[in-house]
This record gives structure tokens, C-alpha cells and sequence, in this order.
């Protein structure tokens, strides 16, 4: 990995860091997300963040790789909801098609 991707990757790295701690203080009264699914939702997100950098698929590929990206905002949307059962589901059918793909 040359230096600028790597910088590239860290600052995204530090950026969504950022983005799940304040999504997960916001609310005080709800309970806090499980940690394997937390864990979960940053590996699909660095996975994601990964084929970004990469840039270099064919349409089939774009197609998976986007309803994965699609199932990655829908988790987060949930998890902000605190609906961990379906954040869970959409992480998982994400990561499968990750995958299934070779990431």
C-alpha cells in the first residue's frame, strides 16, 4: 500500500471511529449494542472502506458490492434506532456478500 493510500485509509479509519463512538453515546437510555455486534459492524465498515480503495470491478462486482454498502447503512440506521436484531441481519447478509467476494 503506497503512502497516500495509506493515509487515505487511516483518516477514514479515524473518521468512522468518530462516527460510532457519538452514534453509540446519543442515547442514554437505551441499552448499549452488544459487543460482537459492534465488532461486526466495523468489520463489514473496514471492508467497505478497503473495495473503496481498490476501484477496480466489473459491473457484477459494483452491483454486489453496492447492496453491501446498502446493508451497511440500513445497520447503522438501525443500531441509531436501537434495533440490534435487524442491525445484526443486515451485517451479516453484508459481510456474507463481502465474502462471497473475497474481501
Amino acid at each position: 500500500m503506497n503512502r497516500s493510500a495509506c493515509s487515505r485509509f487511516l483518516v477514514l479509519l479515524a473518521v468512522f471511529a468518530l462516527g460510532v463512538r457519538t452514534s453509540f453515546a446519543g442515547d442514554a437510555g437505551k441499552a448499549p449494542p452488544p459487543p460482537e455486534l459492534r465488532k461486526l459492524e466495523r468489520e463489514v465498515s473496514l471492508k467497505l472502506a478497503h473495495v473503496r480503495d481498490e476501484e477496480s470491478y466489473d459491473s457484477s462486482v459494483r452491483a454486489q458490492l453496492h447492496e453491501a454498502h446498502q446493508l451497511d447503512m440500513a445497520a447503522e440506521k438501525n443500531l441509531a434506532a436501537g434495533d440490534y436484531d435487524s442491525a445484526r441481519d443486515n451485517l451479516v447478509k453484508a459481510n456474507a456478500i463481502l465474502g462471497r467476494l473475497g474481501m
